[in-house]
């Protein structure tokens, strides 16, 4: 059994998309057996809670074409790797950035909006049309083992954010194998129980090659980028193998 991941892209109208294409490819000829797209696939900066009316390049945001790219790059990238003999099963986690559209349904500045954005009819009846399946923002589910979900919550903690530390501090607060998005570092690890058995935790956040200006110069040159294979899966155990970006690009 054979799972490959992918990372948070975070497409948005002008991004580079060739890396995805190269994913596809780089699928097609290796065959995991399950994809898994970890979230925020869709950037969707016209919603961004951070940019109000009147700053700097608002005017130049626009939902539909944020809308249209994403599912563009989707509908090229499941064809690149598609065909008549290689249909895996297709896992998709909604992220934060795709979730911008559910709260922009109920916020008070977007409430003008309502009726005309919305995640079930933008891009979860799409996908769904393009036979991949949907998980609802921060739902978990588990694949040969392994728990996955966009990013997860530290369930010894009194506040739903994101679960932060090591990844063995992770490990042993899920208590299970795991793999998540949203955080732009890269993060691999294992613990082993009393009896043997090994639980896996994966973290990464990033595969796209636009610098984005909230991250700064250092975090933006100190980030990893590319897809995850994990191989032998089974049980929540697998052999990890990083997949970067750079590989990608010439090997395709």
């Amino acid at each position: 059994m054979k799972h490959v991941m992918i990372p948070d892209t975070q497409i948005f109208p002008g991004s580079k998309t060739e890396h995805i294409i190269a994913a596809g490819k780089y699928i097609k000829k290796h065959k995991p057996d399950k994809i898994i797209i970890i979230g925020d696939w869709w950037d969707m900066p016209s919603l961004s809670s951070y940019d109000t009316a009147g700053d700097k390049g608002w005017e130049d945001k626009d939902v539909k074409s944020d809308l249209e790219v994403g599912l563009t790059t989707m509908t090229k990238f499941l064809k690149t790797l598609r065909s008549f003999k290689y249909s895996p099963e297709i896992h998709f986690a909604v992220g934060n950035h795709e979730d911008r559209i559910s709260r922009a349904e109920s916020s008070a500045e977007h409430r003008r909006m309502s009726g005309f954005v919305n995640l079930e009819e933008q891009i979860l009846e799409p996908l769904l049309k393009l036979d991949v399946k949907t998980y609802n923002f921060l739902d978990i589910f588990v694949l040969d083992g392994i728990c996955y979900s966009h990013y997860f919550v530290n369930p010894t903690s009194l506040f739903p954010n994101p679960i932060g530390g090591t990844i063995e501090s992770k490990l042993k607060n899920l208590g299970h194998s795991f793999t998540m998005g949203h955080q732009q570092h890269k993060q691999a690890g294992e613990i082993f129980t009393c009896t043997g058995e090994r639980r896996r935790g994966l973290v990464c956040g990033r595969f796209y090659q636009d610098n984005h200006e909230y991250l700064g110069p250092q975090k933006n040159a100190q980030s990893w980028s590319g897809i995850l294979m994990k191989h032998e899966v089974h049980n929540g155990d697998y052999d990890l193998m990083e997949v970067s970006m750079n590989y990608l690009l010439k090997e395709t």
